[in-house]
């Protein structure tokens, strides 16, 4: 899997978390309690989560790119990645 196919990743689970934020919302609005409200509570920190991930990556798209790029060049001669990158590698 590319790092290319992981952004793709970490934008569907950002929708998802959307998704999951906006019942969990609407849920709380039908039955205010502690309960609701702690599963929107937590809907919106995961949703936090997945964002910072995306943003982390959008706002340093350049050297995800290049490394990619080198990661690609040097399987194509060496048979393995790249072993000196910029950015860290998405295995999450």
């Amino acid at each position: 899997m590319t790092d290319w196919d992981e952004i793709v990743g970490y934008i569907q689970q950002a929708m998802n978390a959307v998704d999951e934020a906006h019942s969990a919302s609407e849920d709380l609005k039908q039955n205010a309690d502690h309960a609701t409200f702690e599963v929107f509570r937590n809907r919106m920190k995961e949703l936090e989560e997945h964002l910072q991930r995306l943003k982390a990556v959008l706002d340093n798209e350049e050297a995800f790119a290049i490394d990619e790029l080198m990661d690609a060049l040097s399987r194509v001669y060496t048979s393995h990645a790249a072993d000196y990158r910029k950015t860290p590698r998405m295995n999450s």
